[in-house]
């Protein structure tokens, strides 16, 4: 499943994501987590996903490759991330798919151990979750399942449909968009078969950068997003599309 004949051009422009060797079914895994859907085109040798992006690869990254494409060393393997042509149907704008292959590749980095090229990919990311389902209960029933992680919420900001949670002492905040807000061009893969169905969306934003929040607030707004998405019957997922199954997942971006 190898690569041949890519210009080092594009694992120079990105993003690409660099591994110190090759990861084996581990990156197909993790691929499938962020998109239940996502299928791999052995003649093409690319990841398809169902939001419009590609990874390609793997490259095996030589010294003349490296050299080339301006990589750092102890780089084993590549995969890097493009917009793919979309039908009418299912268009969406390039510099979303574009977004989007970013976040994917800096969010595999995080989970299989690698980094990304270009180094910085885009600015700094808040620490963030989100919780996607359909249904929705009562704002005082989030406030009652958040409380124990974030503090005493109070609703602001309600109109049509949508709401935000915050207060005096609390350690995130929740922003809530109901189902007349809900683009399926723009709900995340991870979601899977549901997204085809109009979804209730929350984000429990931290408004701190995630490379910078201390471990007890990472563990606070993912034990608070993986209570709502129990509360919802829904999904929670990280700042990167993915989807998280223990408070700990957020700890490592």
């Amino acid at each position: 499943m190898r690569l041949f004949g890519r210009s080092a051009s594009k694992l120079a422009a990105g993003p690409t994501l660099l591994l110190p060797a090759d990861p084996g079914p581990a990156l197909f895994d993790a691929a499938r987590q962020y998109d239940p859907g996502v299928r791999y085109s052995t003649l093409l040798h690319r990841l398809v996903f169902s939001n419009g992006v590609l990874l390609l690869g793997p490259v095996k990254v030589t010294r003349g490759v490296a050299q080339a494409a301006g990589l750092p060393d102890g780089v084993a393997v590549a995969w890097y991330a493009l917009a793919a042509l979309q039908g009418h149907g299912e268009r969406r704008a390039h510099d979303a798919k574009a977004n989007d292959g970013e976040l994917l590749v800096r969010g595999l980095a995080a989970r299989l151990g690698g980094i990304t090229h270009p180094a910085v990919l885009q600015p700094e990311l808040a620490l963030l979750a989100s919780v996607y389902s359909e249904q929705a209960p009562a704002p005082q029933q989030v406030m009652d399942s958040l409380r124990p992680y974030g503090g005493d919420f109070e609703v602001e900001d309600a109109h049509d449909g949508s709401y935000r949670l915050t207060g005096q002492e609390i350690h995130f905040y929740v922003v809530y968009w109901p189902v007349r807000r809900y683009r399926e061009s723009e709900a995340p893969p991870a979601v899977g078969s549901l997204r085809r169905r109009p979804l209730h969306h929350w984000d429990l934003h931290s408004g701190v950068r995630a490379s910078d929040a201390p471990r007890e607030l990472c563990l606070r707004v993912g034990e608070g997003a993986l209570a709502l998405a129990s509360q919802s019957d829904g999904i929670a997922l990280d700042m990167f599309g993915s989807p998280i199954s223990n408070p700990e997942d957020l700890l490592a971006h």
